[in-house]
């Protein structure tokens, strides 16, 4: 059976116009000439569409029906624990607010993957997702089926727009600081994205790339993979300690993780930046409150998810062109922790 991408290259099309088409849509701008090659296409390929993806637009009590979106994190079970997703998911929901649009699908990476393998699958009522992860090949080509339209924050899927910002800079970034101000033996904590290895890392590699680019060694005891885990980075930290091999500085790859770090080093009677600095990356709302406050990269969370949406409504509404790869800055923020 033809699915609705086929319909859509047939057309020459985008999917979300094939869904505009079959939905009876007149809010976006569309040819007649369009509109019957989509048509030209369905005939041809016997395309059927499932009855939860056709929105009944030609029935006043549903004419006025909100466009409804899904999010997927890039985290694991507990999609409401991580600042750093929330501050992007809450941008979405206010701005699909403000576009009278509703957000009833949230879920995290973990849980999309298990409940896929376990027969449920996402809803074929969604008129668009936000992915805040790259997904598996089976599940990716699944949504891509069932979903119209897509849009990507950070993730590695290139036949979708993506908001993005530039990890490898941002380790970069956060090694250069800690140089500027005297550092020489830099540590390095941090994990991998949900479904990837630790070397794979790009804030990882941003790392290795810095100090290597200041001819600073690097010592692969101070070097923690803590797969996103409190309790892991506790222990690696108290290693460390009792052997007197904490370096002079750490770059952490994510804001929650580095009070982490501050945590247990104050457990230590370790004083910081005084004894060990400590650099974060996300610029998260707590870090300003944190003992001491943090310093970081800043990452602009907010922006990139009222972007997001904005960029998955204008495919909804018909854009079709190519792909885009759109970039956010970054900048340094220095706080008492260095």
């Amino acid at each position: 059976m033809s699915n609705i991408r086929e319909v859509a290259k047939a057309a020459g099309v985008s999917v979300a116009t094939v869904s505009r088409v079959i939905n009876h849509d007149t809010e976006g701008r569309m040819t007649e000439e369009t509109k019957e090659r989509v048509w030209a296409a369905i005939a041809d390929l016997n395309y059927k569409a499932p009855m939860g993806n056709i929105r009944k637009t030609q029935n006043p009590a549903k004419a006025d029906a909100p466009l409804k979106i899904g999010c997927v994190i890039s985290t694991e079970k507990n999609k409401y624990s991580d600042p750093y997703f929330l501050s992007m998911l809450s941008a979405i929901e206010e701005e699909a607010r403000k576009n009278g649009c509703s957000v009833p699908y949230v879920i995290a990476a973990a849980e999309l993957e298990e409940s896929f393998f376990l027969g449920s699958t996402v809803s074929t009522s969604l008129d668009g997702i936000i992915l805040m992860n790259t997904l598996s090949a089976p599940i990716y080509e699944h949504i891509k089926r069932t979903v119209p339209t897509l849009v990507g924050i950070d993730t590695f899927h290139n036949d979708i727009d993506n908001v993005v910002y530039n990890h490898y800079e941002a380790a970069s970034m956060a090694v250069d600081t800690l140089v500027k101000m005297g550092y020489k033996k830099i540590g390095f904590v941090g994990a991998a994205p949900y479904g990837n290895k630790f070397t794979e890392g790009r804030r990882f590699r941003g790392y290795l790339a810095a100090m290597y680019s200041h001819n600073l060694p690097i010592d692969k005891e101070t070097i923690i993979d803590c797969n996103w885990q409190e309790e892991a980075c506790f222990k690696y930290i108290n290693a460390l300690h009792k052997k007197g091999k904490l370096p002079e500085a750490f770059v952490v790859a994510s804001d929650l993780m580095a009070m982490a770090v501050l945590r247990r080093l104050y457990d230590l009677d370790v004083k910081v930046p005084a004894e060990v600095a400590v650099m974060g990356i996300s610029d998260i709302e707590m870090s300003r409150f944190s003992n001491p406050p943090l310093s970081t990269i800043r990452i602009p969370t907010r922006d990139i998810g009222i972007l997001a949406f904005r960029t998955l409504k204008e495919r909804m509404s018909g854009y079709e062109g190519l792909p885009r790869t759109i970039s956010l800055p970054m900048n340094v923020i220095i706080r008492s922790s260095i």
